[in-house]
């Protein structure tokens, strides 16, 4: 319980600061929303399910950014295609994606395939904004990480010791 209580903690007061700040910045430069809440916390998510610690985040990062340049790539290939055969290029299309997404996965870093399906989904959820969902990705990313390294602290505090678990081992409650 002591763990869950302190995850709950640091994810708790770094999500929200990561809300508040991603809803405070409405432009930077030419990016529109540079910081999108949604997504970082879609990072987040796939952190946790990759096992956490530097392992996940080195998969977390790799693979979510991956998908992102498999959507990027998906959307271009699509562009510029009649309205009336978009709809078969753009399966085609994202037929290919899926497919390079899971082969990918034979390179160690890449080998997480629903962190790139998230990649890919956060960029065309996100309007197919790159720099935005980029940056979004990445801060999820490196929230979680922070967020998993506060938590053990925490813990501690709380009386439940270290957590020293091997890289890339899953959290456990």
């Amino acid at each position: 319980m002591k763990r869950l209580v302190a995850l709950g903690i640091s994810i708790g007061v770094l999500a929200g600061l990561f809300t508040w700040i991603a809803g405070s910045l409405t432009e930077i430069g030419s990016l529109t929303a540079p910081l999108v809440a949604w997504v970082g916390f879609a990072a987040w998510a796939v952190f946790y399910a990759a096992g956490g610690r530097t392992a996940g985040l080195v998969s977390t990062l790799a693979s979510t950014v991956s998908g992102l340049v498999w959507g990027w790539l998906i959307l271009k290939a699509t562009l510029g295609v009649s309205e009336a055969g978009a709809p078969a290029v753009l399966g085609l299309m994202v037929a290919l994606g899926a497919f390079a997404m899971c082969v990918q996965a034979a390179v160690k870093p890449l080998a997480f395939i629903p962190g790139a399906f998230i990649g890919a989904a956060c960029f065309f959820g996100n309007d197919g904004l790159f720099w935005a969902t980029l940056i979004s990705l990445v801060g999820g990313a490196l929230l979680a990480y922070v967020s998993e390294r506060l938590a053990d602290v925490i813990e501690h505090a709380l009386g439940g010791g270290t957590r020293a678990r091997a890289a890339g081992e899953r959290a456990s409650a």
